[in-house]
């Protein structure tokens, strides 16, 4: 148990270096919009991180477990912002596959029913998941995007770019 902290404390902080943000920093003002961006942030990095946990479970193809590692660190990332500004994270200690936002939760399981049928329609979740993540992450930055928020966003885009043009690849495959 202390081991499986001191590892999960660790990545945080691997994470956060990362990105660019520190635990606990002294973090400027945000809006109630960038408030309701972060927190919708983390839970949609959740949600992709166990849609490709579980699909990856179903298929056994590298580029769910590859993606679904990275989408962990995209989630970390979020939860260092959200402790910076004093934010609840409403994910924390929800399973794979469990969400508190109902919105979230039926997305879930929408996505994983559809998933489930072939590696083919799999591989299109992958590819609907990186597009609205990409989507969310552009309208979560404006002008008045405080540095640190604007930072793990940029980074996510490029990450989800990434995982788009993989999720791509393996369709044309599947």
């Amino acid at each position: 148990m202390k081991t499986t902290v001191k590892a999960a404390a660790g990545a945080l902080v691997v994470g956060a270096m990362l990105f660019g943000v520190s635990a606990g920093a002294q973090a400027a003002t945000i809006t109630k919009d960038q408030r309701a961006s972060l927190l919708w942030m983390v839970a949609e990095e959740k949600l992709a991180h166990d849609v490709y946990t579980t699909l990856g479970d179903i298929y056994g193809v590298r580029q769910f477990d590859n993606i679904a590692a990275s989408e962990a660190t995209h989630t970390d990332a979020v939860r260092v912002l959200l402790d910076t500004y004093g934010i609840k994270d409403p994910t924390v200690g929800d399973a794979v596959g469990e969400f508190d936002n109902a919105v979230m939760q039926k997305m879930y399981d929408d996505l994983v029913e559809q998933g489930s049928k072939s590696l083919s329609d799999a591989a299109e979740v992958g590819v609907a998941i990186e597009e609205i993540d990409i989507k969310d992450l552009r309208d979560g930055l404006d002008a008045n995007t405080p540095a640190d928020v604007r930072r793990v966003y940029e980074s996510l885009l490029k990450g989800s770019q990434n995982h788009l043009v993989a999720f791509e690849r393996l369709l044309a495959r599947a």
